[in-house]
């Protein structure tokens, strides 16, 4: 594997911050820090663990804003820099963004679809314990203790041939497999033992690239059905039914939040162990469910 070890955050812009408070904790079940970032704007601070957080939501348009990735440390991040830089990537070091962020070095760069990303280290850990408001647990390490990272994102753009080259030769994520609906090939890549910390989809071109989804994952399947009647209750669009995936095995259901970004609310993803695992192409994307012909 490369130096990236997990997804470690994101930023989204929202319109309407309260929206996403109420459906952060009511209905993802997310601790919520409200109050303004080192630039003195107003944020959501979105906590699932031990991490100060995991989601940063700030005013702006409704879209994915950064990614970040991290690195186990130091020497982790000069040796992916020096490896970017050869690759002709243009790379920032930024002290500021760093202490806006948390961490403890930052370097930001783009992608070939102009997504913003930040490798990092040293994120800020909370003393206090995570207590999810609705009771649930999020999956972001393996039995083994093993950082499993937010969750994971797919990204959609026009230009895939180049995304994969960056994503797999300069980065070093390794594929997982494929699931083919002709013409159309969906890839899913990892950096550590979640199946996929990120997916790749094609967009029509000339349509601007954009995150799918995001999802998160949860310990059990009572936390997967109690938010899905919280959704129902409160006639929140609902994307895609209550259903099984093929390639992670993943039990989930897919909502629309106030940013119009996917969220999958699911449990029971499959583990990677790259000295066994084969890749595979799959024909479909689930087994059974995700309807999307009678959500709302």
């Amino acid at each position: 594997m490369g130096y990236i070890k997990a997804l470690g955050y994101i930023g989204i812009g929202a319109k309407d911050l309260d929206a996403w408070q109420e459906f952060a904790t009511e209905i993802l079940g997310l601790q919520v820090t409200r109050g303004e970032d080192a630039e003195n704007v107003e944020t959501l601070f979105l906590r699932m663990d031990s991490r100060h957080h995991r989601i940063a939501v700030r005013p702006g348009d409704d879209e994915l804003t950064y990614v970040g990735w991290e690195v186990a440390g130091e020497a982790d991040l000069d040796a992916q820099v020096r490896d970017l830089e050869a690759a002709g990537v243009a790379v920032t070091e930024d002290p500021r963004l760093a202490e806006l962020r948390g961490v403890g070095r930052l370097v930001r760069l783009q992608d070939p679809a102009g997504f913003q990303l930040e490798l990092f280290y040293g994120a800020a850990v909370v003393s206090a314990p995570f207590l999810s408001p609705t009771g649930v647990r999020f999956v972001t390490e393996d039995p083994k203790g093993n950082d499993l990272g937010l969750g994971h994102i797919v990204l959609v753009a026009s230009n895939l041939d180049e995304m994969l080259d960056f994503y797999l030769r300069v980065l070093d994520f390794k594929v997982s497999d494929y699931i083919t609906f002709k013409p159309l090939v969906l890839t899913f890549t990892h950096v550590n033992p979640r199946h996929h910390s990120l997916a790749f989809g094609p967009a029509p071109e000339g349509r601007k690239p954009f995150m799918d989804h995001v999802m998160l994952e949860v310990g059990d399947l009572d936390g997967v059905g109690r938010a899905l009647d919280r959704v129902r209750a409160r006639e929140i669009s609902l994307t895609a039914s209550l259903g099984r995936h093929t390639n992670d095995e993943m039990l989930s259901f897919y909502m629309r939040s106030p940013s119009g970004i996917g969220v999958e609310y699911g449990t029971s993803g499959k583990l990677i162990d790259d000295d066994t695992w084969t890749v595979t192409n799959w024909d479909a994307a689930q087994f059974w469910g995700h309807d999307r012909s009678h959500t709302h």
